[in-house]
């Protein structure tokens, strides 16, 4: 039992692949162009995400490898079930940008021929329901029946296991509405009477979906057979269950599994090499690497997971341990013991690395690491850290793991080198000004793998690199040192007298156009009065960018005013709305709290000048705002110069003119004897669109004392 065997692809001017439902499917969007045509503009996909952050692989760029095959290769099918306007079942997806219609898909091009067959026989079945399956296929329309959707996996048993009788082996879950779902045990009944009826299913399993407006929940239950199978992985198996992630392309995840164990091995040991698998799952890789003699040490955070991975490495007698837990706690913890790896291989989910995790890895000190992503934007921000931290990119792999779809997969190899040089905005007799980039501390602390005065004072020649002014390690931006204590001095007075700060900030909601937050702040010194002054910019995805300015600087102070007037900074993990955080990370890529010291403004001590310093937003806050919103607001912005970049320069005039006023930053406009927000200057695209919206109502906010209680 394999994949649909298919032919190389002679591409051409027009489709290689034509399907009858592909206008109203939409789940193959890029199915009307050649497949070459396909495969460069997943290149170019890649380039620009790299690009973005300026990454440069020591190799050069290989175009997208052609799969193996592009058609019949999808062996998991997650699919929704409807009646179509002429009220026959219809059992595919949801057409193209529209989440209330069903598609029906009998002839779909990338669904196995073993999926084709099974959702054929089960689309027959509820069409011509019989009273003993009612239970499980009656479609959910209505307020009647239950059916609401089903999730296949095809399986490979190994060869020593394969049955004469039984071709094709399925792991099939029936998505079931709850409210309406009958007693387990007539579910049970109704299962083995479907399995009789379609043998090729080894096991059957229900995931009952309550939903209501608030919330949604599901519950999993196995009804009939198998509840792991075996799944043919090189020379031996991997155990899969019902809710085990599987490659859908068998075919490209064999070449996906190959070459992660070649860039393991390339060059580094002629001895079995040590390797750590994070976000190792059911073990695909990590039992892929023990049949060619790693020995390797599986991360899982996922029990169920963990255990499958676990019996079939131990039925096999493979060289795997296999640890349960969150991976960067994981990882800090070898790290900690003095534990000693290779090689370190990452999979992790579409979201990427967690920067905890991208720090462990730094701090267990691996000689290579080797990154598998599916999502283009999260993998360059986490190559972008991870140089930082000492891990450069030798390689790039693209593979073209889903054809005829706009994902790609990409192999990355890094290899450790040299720290890079920081950012330099300003370099004066007595003061330094770097652009700090994100996740990483100003100073050395314990718990980070490095800093950016480490990585400065390997590089320049800054004297003693004493902090004038210092910005959290999940901030970015302008930061300034004075090489010797006299100047240390002297620049602080000067920043207290005459400095202004500017941050750029996104945050929950959409704010008043502007307003001033006066709030008092406790902290270690004991209360302190606190003034924060703020802009609204634009609106993007519902969400507020900010031009923001405390007039004074305590410790936390932008994200505990926003919090406490209910538009926390997003992102931001102390004070902020949780699950708008986990949905911009899962989403968008924002791992940290999108706030940006944008400009510096202060009067020199010694000449009385006024030195503007700014720091260009950095690639992960401009592509968590592109994804969430578009590009227009993002040009938007940079029209109007709020995002920063310009060079460090001096303004001659008086040191006592207030430079606020002619701030590029402030962007917003009011038309003559309007209360209502102009667009002037706007890209016309953009006016009466309702994309942005600016306006000048003021506002001022006071509040009650904020304590460490309420932190």
């Amino acid at each position: 039992m394999g994949d649909n065997p298919s032919t190389p692809i002679e591409a051409g001017p027009g489709p290689d692949v034509r399907c009858v439902h592909v206008e109203d499917c939409g789940a193959c969007p890029l199915m009307t162009q050649s497949y070459e045509a396909q495969r460069a503009a997943k290149f170019e996909q890649l380039r620009r995400a790299i690009d973005r952050y300026d990454i440069e692989p020591r190799e050069a760029l290989t175009p997208v490898p052609m799969a193996a095959s592009i058609t019949g290769y999808r062996r998991r099918a997650k699919l929704v079930v409807a009646r179509d306007r002429n009220g026959e079942i219809a059992v595919g997806l949801y057409r193209r940008n529209d989440n209330q219609h069903v598609v029906d898909i009998p002839h779909c091009q990338v669904l196995s021929p073993a999926l084709m067959e099974l959702v054929a026989e089960i689309r027959e079945l509820a069409n011509e329901l019989p009273d003993e399956l009612a239970c499980l296929l009656e479609p959910a329309v209505d307020g009647r029946g239950v059916f609401t959707g089903l999730d296949a996996r095809e399986l490979n048993p190994p060869t020593e296991i394969e049955s004469a009788e039984v071709e094709h082996s399925v792991l099939l879950t029936l998505i079931l509405a709850a409210e309406r779902a009958k007693p387990v045990e007539e579910l049970r009944e109704a299962a083995r009477a479907l399995r009789r009826r379609l043998p090729m299913i080894s096991g059957l399993a229900v995931s009952l979906r309550y939903g209501s407006r608030q919330q949604s929940s599901s519950e999993f239950v196995a009804l009939s057979g198998e509840t792991e199978a075996k799944d043919a992985l090189g020379p031996g198996y991997q155990l899969v269950s019902h809710t085990s992630f599987l490659h859908v392309h068998r075919r490209q995840a064999t070449e996906l599994y190959e070459l992660l164990a070649t860039a393991v091995g390339n060059g580094v040991s002629s001895e079995p090499l040590k390797v750590l698998d994070l976000y190792g799952g059911t073990g695909a890789i990590a039992l892929t690497l023990a049949q060619q003699g790693f020995h390797a040490t599986l991360v899982e955070s996922y029990p169920p997971a963990a255990a499958l991975a676990s019996r079939a490495a131990q039925a096999q007698r493979l060289p795997v341990e296999v640890v349960t837990g969150d991976v960067a706690s994981v990882t800090r913890a070898l790290a900690a013991a003095g534990s000693k790896f290779d090689v370190v291989v990452a999979n992790p989910p579409r979201r990427g690395l967690s920067a905890a995790a991208r720090e462990a890895i730094a701090a267990l000190g691996p000689g290579r690491l080797v990154y598998v992503a599916c999502d283009l934007n999260n993998l360059s921000r986490d190559l972008d850290h991870l140089k930082r931290l000492g891990y450069g990119v030798n390689r790039l792999l693209p593979l073209d793991m889903l054809p005829l779809t706009e994902e790609i997969e990409v192999l990355a190899v890094l290899e450790q080198g040299p720290l890079p040089v920081p950012g330099l905005l300003y370099e004066g007799d007595d003061l330094v000004a770097l652009d700090k980039p994100p996740h990483e501390p100003v100073q050395d602390q314990p718990e980070y793998p490095g800093s950016l005065v480490a990585r400065a004072s390997r590089h320049t020649d800054g004297g003693e690199w004493i902090t004038v002014l210092k910005i959290e390690a999940g901030t970015s931006g302008v930061c300034l040192f004075a090489r010797h204590q006299d100047a240390a001095e002297q620049w602080s007075a000067a920043l207290a007298k005459t400095g202004r700060l500017v941050y750029l900030a996104a945050t929950r909601g959409v704010t008043p156009a502007k307003g001033a937050i006066t709030r008092e702040l406790r902290g270690e010194d004991g209360v302190r009065p606190a003034r924060t002054r703020y802009r609204r910019l634009a609106i993007g995805g519902g969400h507020s960018i900010l031009r923001v300015v405390p007039e004074k600087r305590h410790v936390h102070q932008i994200r505990r005013h926003m919090a406490a007037i209910g538009h926390p900074v997003l992102g931001d993990a102390r004070y902020g709305h949780a699950p708008t955080n986990r949905y911009f990370e899962e989403k968008h890529g924002l791992d940290r709290s999108f706030l940006h010291l944008v400009r510096i403004e202060v009067d020199h001590p010694t000449t009385g000048r006024r030195l503007l310093i700014e720091a260009p937003l950095p690639a992960d806050l401009r592509a968590a705002l592109v994804r969430a919103s578009d590009e227009s607001v993002l040009r938007f912005l940079e029209s109007k110069k709020a995002l920063g970049g310009a060079p460090a320069r001096q303004r001659s005039g008086p040191p006592s003119v207030p430079f606020s006023e002619r701030s590029p930053l402030s962007v917003a406009d009011v038309e003559p004897d309007s209360g209502y927000p102009s667009q002037r200057g706007a890209p016309s695209s953009l006016r009466s669109t309702g994309a942005l919206e600016l306006d000048d109502a003021p506002r001022t906010v006071r509040g009650e004392l904020l304590t460490p209680d309420e932190e």
